[in-house]
């Protein structure tokens, strides 16, 4: 609570320089009176503004005891230090005094007008009465005065006689100074501070003005404000807290807020930073008062003659960690006895994105997290502390050597420690005082809900005196949070453009050691990238991170955890559910190559986490800045395996980050399609993980026709906005000879912008088979697809070898390490070609399986690929929605219904550059439109036309990435697959 403050010094004029105002007086001046009251003040609070202390107006008010009729009041101007002599009869009095009242006629109307005491009760001062450029209302009652004949003094309340009375005014109005802190320079985004739900006065005789309203507010800019805004040097012990950015706004004088119940956080004043091009965080002004064990509440009032010093750290930017400081002496928030718990929020809200920290002291050597907690915001349903937040509780860990300490406190030289990978307690044996933090995330109650639990953060004293503090916190969920290790999603990759460095979340589930209940232990190191790369356990401070409507990631930079003394940014530990955050510690600083984007670089993090079995093997997370088309693989290198093996790469190509959609679709379009009216007039999407849109590869009436890339949601297209087939010749990429073909449909088709193309699979001119052919049967109706190979494809005189043709296949020499032949058939068969040139010992095609036992590099591998979620700012800070389609089988994704769709997919990557590019899987259309595969696989089209397979009709090549396959397929050119552009050169 704010301690009252007495004002000890108003030093008032011996000199009357103004006329009574109202006088009821039997004598008009003090020598016909028979007696007078002496008054004077001494000095004020501690400060030493003169602003302040300052006296403009006093006005004298004096009522009989016996009646509470008024018999005296005058207004007089006077100086500091001086005296006034006010003329009185003798008699029993109750004085009240007014300093600075306000200037307004509604006011003074009404203080001229009073008549006895009760009319006192109707004065109200308005909001606009306190403020920084006026003096401050100030208000003193003395009750019981005896004042004595004969100029005799006066006796106060039964007291002592006194020839002076000694004023004692207190200010109705409250001071507010601000100190913002910055980890990071704000001065380009900082533009000033606003207060909302200010009251809209006081009430002059109640301590109450919770009646009312509370609708003003008050905006201060540094361009219209200045002279409350001072910049300053940061202290040396700023420094050492990493503060680089600190900003004084002094002296804000704002009507006080006192209401019942204090813990009414609708009247609360809320104190917003305005930033300008960032989230603008914000809080309500807050006390923790005094209490008994459990009986604590947040007091959201701002006492009157109070002076608060308001200190605020913004990280990320939100996290506006206001301490309010009254002047005078120091009160603990929880205290009992001589032992105290400081804590610095008892009520957060989190999603399952974000977390919050709480900051804590005491002067008991144990404070710990209960092991239950409580659900609801009432209710008094238990449940385990573990099972609902990440790893606040002291468990104990066995052979583990990271996590040994966990469950036991440490001691340490004069320190002793309790710590998990989200709590600490610190206790200092010499000085008997301790801090702490906690960051509340959540872990193992996966789903989707809107619930409050109550945590028990716990003091103790040799196990039997203990402080506890309930810490209500609200928890919402809108998605699905899926296993960050296995099948389910692990996070793959991470994206930034060149001048992006805010956080990218990893985050997914991990459950408990088997047949224990241990958490399962996590440690993430940089492997590529050090120095360039900072990783973090602190979790995300953006409070709408998780919902629909995320900040941007870029307001919220990633630093180390500094409560956690081995975090240095390059090595991060936890246990239980995976959550750490990673970024680039500075915009790309490569060279322009581009339309003005810089060459990407890139990084690459390795996972590793202990299961029953010991600690499993790496799993690898491939992070680009950059948004410019870049190679993958690159040209000139030796290629080892395959057809290819022993021949040097020509035909890689760059290939663009984003894959392709329409404007109108990119703005949020929701249209069933849109018809683009002229070639290479498609764009790129904003974010990799983005599905983009459909294309077919072409088509009689609508070539360039794009289609939603999740409308319908069940069932098939209309006849009106799909074309089934292709009717007439069969139709080619390029130019060429011949009456059984349609020449030259990129110069009808092409959608890649200006400097962008479809990528080839192999010829364009002509049939481009790429491997056996005739290599299978396809049978209808079912779906059968059965390799024709036994062994030798030589002794099947039918089949013809057409393997080398992918020499000429910017697919996959751009994507894979060893270019493999062949299609890959839809479902667990492909087809197969040959190990070596020289060696027909079988036939075998070489992709990189993405199932977990295979997420470990091998020396024979042919298509590095991984395939999981991806954290490009769009992906990881959105809810991971489920679209149940008629089936019955289940798509998830993000933004899932809509044209910004993102989906999980494959990162392609160069183990030897660390290069990586990602590919969503965002399904395809089928024949009639239907969507098929979305959030499974990713189809894209190729240039080129691909053999007319049996059963089959018009077909053309594609790529497909899925979880456990990668390769290059067969499809009918009525389908709708993705486009992903290569660079022209």
């Amino acid at each position: 609570m704010i301690k009252k403050i007495h004002i000890l010094g108003i030093i008032l004029a011996s000199v009357l320089l103004v006329s009574c105002i109202e006088e009821r007086l039997s004598a008009d001046d003090t020598e016909n009176a028979s007696a007078y009251l002496q008054v004077r003040g001494n000095s004020l609070l501690s400060s030493t503004d003169p602003l302040d202390n300052e006296i403009k107006s006093l006005r004298i008010l004096a009522f009989k005891k016996s009646t509470g009729q008024c018999v005296s009041n005058k207004l007089y101007s006077a100086e500091l230090n001086d005296v006034i002599n006010h003329p009185i009869d003798e008699g029993v009095y109750d004085f009240v005094f007014l300093a600075n009242e306000p200037n307004l006629v509604s006011v003074l109307d009404g203080l001229n007008g009073i008549n006895d005491y009760a009319d006192l009760g109707n004065i109200t001062y308005p909001e606009q009465a306190f403020r920084s450029d006026v003096s401050i209302p100030m208000f003193q009652e003395l009750k019981n005065v005896e004042v004595l004949p004969d100029r005799g003094g006066a006796r106060v309340d039964g007291g002592e006689i006194q020839s002076l009375v000694e004023l004692q005014l207190e200010r109705l109005g409250t001071r507010v100074d601000i100190v913002l802190e910055g980890e990071e320079d704000l001065t380009n985004y900082f533009k000033g501070i606003t207060f909302y739900n200010l009251p809209e006065g006081i009430t002059l005789m109640s301590a109450s003005n919770a009646s009312l309203g509370r609708s003003k507010n008050r905006k201060f800019t540094l361009t219209d404000d200045a002279s409350y805004f001072t910049s300053v040097f940061p202290s040396l012990e700023q420094q050492s807290r990493g503060i680089v950015w600190v900003k004084k706004i002094t002296r804000f004088i704002l009507p006080f807020s006192n209401f019942s119940p204090e813990d009414d956080d609708s009247k609360a004043i809320t104190l917003k930073v305005d930033m300008e091009n960032r989230h603008s965080p914000s809080c309500h002004l807050k006390i923790q008062a005094k209490g008994v064990a459990g009986a604590s509440k947040d007091n959201y009032t701002l006492p009157y003659n109070s002076a608060l010093l308001l200190t605020g750290t913004i990280k990320s930017p939100l996290n506006l960690n206001i301490q309010v400081t009254p002047w005078g002496e120091e009160n603990h928030n929880w205290q009992v006895g001589n032992f105290y718990l400081n804590v610095s929020d008892i009520n957060v809200s989190i999603t399952d994105f974000n977390g919050a920290r709480i900051t804590f002291s005491s002067n008991m050597p144990k404070v710990h997290v209960l092991p239950d907690l409580y659900v609801g915001e009432e209710q008094v349903v238990n449940m385990s502390t573990g099972k609902v937040f990440n790893d606040l509780v002291f468990t104990p860990v066995v052979n583990s050597p990271w996590f040994a300490q966990y469950g036991n406190p440490v001691h340490d030289g004069k320190f002793v420690k309790y710590e998990t990978s989200r709590f600490s307690y610190i206790y200092d044996t010499e000085s008997k005082t301790g801090s702490g933090y906690m960051d509340i995330l959540l872990d193992e109650y996966n789903e989707i809900h809107n619930k409050t639990f109550r945590l028990v953060l716990s003091g103790e004293v040799d196990g039997e005196k203990k402080l506890q503090r309930e810490i209500k916190v609200h928890t919402r969920q809108e998605g699905y949070r899926f296993d960050g290790i296995y099948w389910d999603g692990p996070y793959v990759g991470a994206f930034f453009r060149d001048d992006e460095k805010g956080e990218r979340i990893i985050t997914g589930q991990q459950p408990r050691l088997e047949n224990t209940t241990d958490l399962s232990e996590w440690q993430v190191w940089i492997e590529k990238g050090d120095g360039d790369i900072v990783l973090s356990t602190t979790p995300s401070f953006d409070p709408f991170v998780g919902t629909a409507t995320p900040g941007d990631a870029e307001d919220y930079p990633v630093r180390p955890n500094e409560f956690k003394q081995h975090e240095s940014g390059s090595y991060v530990t936890g246990r239980g559910r995976v959550y750490f955050r990673v970024a680039w510690k500075r915009e790309n600083p490569n060279p322009v190559i581009d339309n003005g984007l810089k060459q990407p670089r890139y990084a690459v993090v390795c996972l590793s986490y202990r299961r029953s079995t010991g600690w499993s093997p790496l799993s690898r997370i491939y992070i680009r800045q950059g948004e410019a088309a870049d190679y993958l693989m690159t040209n000139g290198d030796n290629i080892q395996l395959g057809p290819l093996a022993n021949k040097t790469r020509t035909e890689a190509r760059k290939i663009a980050v984003f894959n392709l959609t329409t404007t109108k679709y990119k703005n949020g379009g929701e249209n069933n399609y849109e018809d683009l009216s002229q070639i290479k007039s498609g764009v790129f999407v904003k974010y990799p993980s983005q599905a983009g849109v459909f294309f077919q590869w072409t088509s009689n009436a609508h070539p360039r026709r794009a289609y939603h890339p999740t409308k319908p949601v069940n069932g098939y297209s209309s006849t009106d906005d799909w074309d089934d087939i292709f009717v007439g010749a069969r139709p080619m990429w390029d130019n060429g000879s011949g009456t059984d073909y349609a020449w030259n449909h990129k110069d009808i088709s092409e959608v890649c912008p200006p400097g962008y193309h479809r990528p080839n699979d192999g010829y364009t001119n002509q049939i481009a088979y790429n491997g056996p052919y005739p290599n299978f049967e396809r049978t209808l109706p079912l779906p059968v697809e059965r390799s024709t190979h036994d062994g030798d494809p030589a002794s099947n005189s039918n089949d013809q070898m057409y393997s080398e043709q992918i020499e000429k296949s910017e697919w996959r020499q751009s994507l894979a390490l060893n270019p493999v032949a062949g299609e890959l058939v839809l479902g667990n068969e492909a087809i197969l070609d040959e190990q070596y040139p020289a060696e027909r010992v079988g036939w075998k095609i070489y992709r990189y399986p993405t199932s977990p036992s295979f997420r470990e590099d091998g020396e024979d591998e042919n298509i590095k690929a991984v395939d999981g979620f991806y954290a490009d700012g769009y992906f990881d800070r959105r809810p991971i929605q489920k679209q149940q389609i008629a089936n019955g089988t289940n798509r998830y994704g993000v933004s899932v219904n809509t044209s910004q769709v993102a989906y999980r997919g494959c990162v392609f990557y160069n183990s030897a550059t660390g290069a990586s590019v990602f590919f969503p899987a965002g399904g395809r259309k089928e024949l009639k439109g239907r969507l098929m595969y979305a959030g499974e696989t990713g189809y894209y089209w190729s240039s080129s036309v691909s053999p007319i397979f049996p059963n089959s009709m018009y077909n053309a090549w594609a790529q497909e990435s899925r979880r456990d396959l990668v390769g290059n397929v067969s499809t009918s050119i009525s389908a709708g697959h993705l486009i992903r552009c290569f660079r022209d050169n």
